[in-house]
């Protein structure tokens, strides 16, 4: 019924005489001359295991084509094309006919899918609020935008795994209407988990001075002397912080300023996304923690009604020009062929720019000037390892994303499971990090408000204490008067002024050191 409804649909277009229309240059037409995007480079062979479990396929059409959905149905939108889209989609040699085609053939294939559902937008907010967040994205930039509205999803049964799809992959990405065809492995936190036996305590003790990170360079990044600098608490700064769960009424977390998306009902992703506001919101009182931002403000976008690349636009939005966004999730990336001697069920997972949607939404993000800080993942893997294709190569893409490894507490080793190589930017505490949840610092019979950990680790602890440096940074810059920082320079200015990890073949970037970021940020 929906492919006669297409069918009829091309071929009352033909008849009313629709053509390609000639392509001028973009001088004679007036187009605004940007950087292109680079191109996408499509799998030659199938890129999860078998065994992977993927809960949607993604799927996006060349820029220029104008797919839409529009009254349910997939549909490609000629006389909506602008002069831009018109020269974008000659540039990959697409003919209105062609596209037609194979948008039918892409329905069809969709079709045999073990899905929950029709194709739907992967990206929630309206066409209007992506167009203009593109609009002003690239004017800021001068760099060409993913348009987002070429992005659709298709939900995948519970239980379905990568063998179940990959060969309906292959035959998307062999049409050449489409951009790039994958499935969505699951997600999880990016944490490692370190178990500890429970210590009773009667009362919510005080534990800033068991928060080594807060310490000064070389063992912490000195987030003690940042708070005695105007703003450097993270004042007027926005975080969000994009994952599952999250404990809102903890007694040491402040009043959330988003909450966005939907929670998992689920203990322990609760317990990791309270953790993650600790170290960078804990409030500054005489009990608990103390954050290394706790100036700022902070909310959430819970992604278990939406995909990642939707709460990540979704957050940048809330956050806001000169706000943090904080990636905390990983997923299993291609097998790269190496057994992993430490952390084995978290083996081979990577950060989630690797997949096209969240690549894009993470550049257009941080072209807009939203700071964006990415968790590198627990795998145990080499980035650099050609099986990713260029992914995490910065000649070949760069997102603007500030990329954490893990490093050991205070003498700044990688740890034995972080993933490493070039693309990753700095490291921080892997490992013994004082926050939030759990209950094996408090006591587990304190109850859930009153939880606190001295074990929280990977990834995900190394990360919000990053978040927790940059906020500090623009909160500097904020008030005095420099406004918002670019989020390349500041990844720069940590990168450059940050404590050297320890020697090692491993690539985890330096440790953030504050005291001598923000003299060099307050310089003429």
């Amino acid at each position: 019924m929906k492919a006669s409804f297409l069918t009829n649909r091309v071929t009352r277009t033909l008849m009313m005489g629709l053509c390609l229309l000639a392509v001028p240059s973009a001088q004679a037409s007036g187009v605004k001359v940007l950087d292109p995007r680079l191109s996408t480079v499509k799998p030659t062979s199938p890129e999860l295991e078998p065994e992977t479990p993927v809960q949607r396929l993604v799927v996006k059409f060349h820029e220029g084509t104008r797919v839409r959905l529009r009254s349910g149905l997939l549909q490609m939108l000629s006389t909506e094309r602008n002069p831009a889209e018109r020269m974008r989609m000659a540039r990959r040699g697409l003919s209105e006919l062609k596209v037609q085609v194979e948008l039918l053939a892409a329905l069809r294939l969709l079709a045999q899918a073990p899905r929950m559902g029709p194709p739907t937008r992967l990206f929630r907010q309206d066409e209007y609020t992506l167009a203009e967040r593109k609009r002003l994205a690239e004017e800021r930039s001068g760099k060409e935008m993913a348009d987002l509205d070429l992005y659709f999803e298709v939900p995948l049964r519970p239980g379905t795994i990568a063998a179940d799809v990959n060969d309906l992959v292959m035959k998307l990405n062999a049409l050449d209407s489409v951009e790039i065809a994958y499935a969505e492995a699951a997600t999880e936190p990016a944490r490692f988990d370190i178990s500890s036996a429970d210590r009773m305590s009667t009362t919510t003790a005080t534990y800033e001075g068991r928060q080594g990170y807060l310490n000064a360079a070389p063992s912490g990044i000195d987030a003690r002397y940042a708070w005695t600098v105007s703003g450097g608490t993270g004042t007027g700064v926005k975080i969000v912080d994009i994952e599952g769960a999250w404990n809102n009424s903890h007694e040491d977390l402040p009043a959330f300023f988003h909450t966005g998306g939907i929670q998992f009902n689920d203990s322990s992703w609760r317990n990791h996304g309270t953790a993650v506001m600790g170290v960078m919101v804990g409030q500054a009182n005489d009990f608990g923690v103390t954050g290394i931002a706790h100036g700022a403000q902070v909310g959430h976008e819970g992604i278990a009604g939406q995909s990642i690349a939707s709460a990540i636009n979704r957050a940048a939005l809330a956050a806001g020009k000169g706000g943090v966004v904080l990636i905390q999730l990983q997923a299993k990336g291609p097998r790269i062929g190496r057994d992993c001697t430490c952390n084995t069920s978290q083996c081979e997972e990577v950060p989630l720019e690797y997949w096209r949607a969240n690549f894009d939404a993470i550049a257009q993000a941080t072209a807009s000037g939203v700071h964006v800080v990415e968790a590198a993942g627990n795998g145990s893997v080499n980035l650099d390892s050609p099986v990713y294709r260029g992914a995490f190569d910065r000649s070949v893409r760069d997102s603007g994303a500030i990329m954490v490894a893990a490093g050991t507490a205070g003498t700044r080793a990688p740890l034995c499971w972080t993933n490493h190589g070039s693309r990753v930017d700095l490291h921080a505490w892997g490992e013994n990090v004082v926050t939030l949840g759990y209950g094996d610092l408090s006591g587990t019979w304190s109850g859930e408000d009153r939880w606190y950990t001295d074990s929280f680790s990977g990834t995900s602890s190394a990360a919000p204490i990053v978040v927790g440096a940059v906020a500090n940074l623009q909160g500097v810059a904020n008030a005095s008067g420099k406004g918002p920082l670019e989020p390349r320079a500041l990844r720069e200015l940590l990168r450059a002024t940050g404590t050297p990890q320890e020697s090692n073949t491993k690539q985890i970037g330096p440790l953030p050191n504050l005291r001598d970021a923000i003299p060099q940020l307050l310089a003429p």
